[in-house]
């Protein structure tokens, strides 16, 4: 609803720019993809084109597109990759081949509430200044039976959280982890040309709401649980809730150079944003904080056990493990894991 992004002032001039593209990566997805076709021809508001890039399928996905093709409303072109791209790079190519105005980003094994895109591109008409918005999603088994809770309680997307989002803290938000689903995200095509091509160690959803974010991109979310976000045994990547000893088992195998190549990515984001002519001093130190972050922790498991209390300590003094991480829970994984 438009309070969610009532902290903008409505454009009565903005353009009508409304026509939608979605974006949809398929690789072997025959069990629950015709459920997500049909709840996209079941808008209320429909797309123009449905852009599908298929990452070497081996089940009966090509036959479900091409039967799908034959009979949609809406244009539709699907794309056969010769060999496996990965989902980061699958979804770059299905972006870039994307014709109108806004693109919606599609998982193949979710389910579109009715009203998703009505509600998407109400606020992208109404409101000139956002340049990508996502929303809240219901977490449900392979059956499509809801489950208790909502994604953004998953992830941890609090009350708080939200309020410095609303309030123009996007990046702080995304820099201590990120919110963003790339199931649910939409954002303005001329944006590409900031996001592509996306760097293979990144998982697209966090690069895009990043990047976007650092670059001064205005962002907003409709509260709305707008899609059910399936979960099952297939999934690449899911939000299954883990135990406190599934944590603890987690941290304790996490590679050492993990921090490393998060701030690896980092740095990828920051030559990307020079290059672009789009880094201002704020932002660079904001990122350059975190990075420094990172490669404490990656120095504190590489030194002997006594000498971490110092580092540990030192970056709890300094903030940084509130800040970016995920507070004492961090600072305990570093001391004792």
């Amino acid at each position: 609803m438009i309070s969610d992004i009532d902290y903008f002032k409505e454009d009565k001039k903005a353009k009508n720019n409304s026509g939608i593209s979605v974006a949809m990566c398929t690789c072997n997805g025959e069990l629950f993809l015709f459920e997500q076709l049909e709840s996209i021809v079941k808008q209320t508001f429909l797309p123009d084109e449905l852009i599908i890039c298929d990452d070497h399928s081996t089940d009966g996905t090509l036959k479900i597109l091409q039967d799908f093709q034959k009979k949609s409303p809406f244009n539709v072109k699907i794309y056969l990759n010769s060999s496996k791209l990965g989902s980061t790079k699958n979804f770059e190519k299905a972006i870039s081949l994307c014709n109108e105005n806004i693109i919606v980003l599609s998982d193949q094994d979710d389910f579109w509430c009715p009203n998703k895109l009505e509600r998407m591109i109400s606020v992208f008409k109404n409101y000139s200044k956002i340049g990508y918005l996502f929303s809240n999603a219901i977490i449900v088994d392979e059956k499509l039976q809801n489950s208790s809770f909502t994604i953004w309680e998953r992830i941890s997307f609090n009350f708080r959280q939200r309020k410095e989002y609303k309030q123009g803290q996007q990046l702080k938000v995304l820099l201590k982890h990120n919110v963003v689903t790339g199931a649910t995200i939409a954002f303005r095509a001329e944006l590409r040309k900031l996001i592509l091509p996306i760097p293979e160690q990144w998982i697209h959803d966090a690069w895009i709401a990043l990047l976007l974010s650092a670059a001064n991109i205005k962002g907003t979310f409709i509260e709305e649980p707008l899609i059910k976000y399936r979960q099952h045994s297939n999934q690449l990547i899911g939000t299954k809730a883990l135990s406190f000893n599934e944590q603890i088992q987690k941290a304790y195998h996490c590679k050492l150079d993990y921090y490393k190549i998060l701030s690896k990515s980092l740095e990828d984001a920051l030559n990307r944003l020079a290059l672009m002519d789009k880094l201002s001093a704020n932002t660079e130190l904001l990122i350059q904080s975190k990075i420094n972050h990172l490669k404490i922790r990656q120095m504190i498991h590489e030194v002997q056990y006594w000498k971490r209390w110092y580092w540990v300590f030192k970056e709890i003094l300094n903030g940084r493990y509130n800040y970016f991480s995920n507070s004492w829970k961090s600072a305990a994984k570093d001391l004792f894991l």
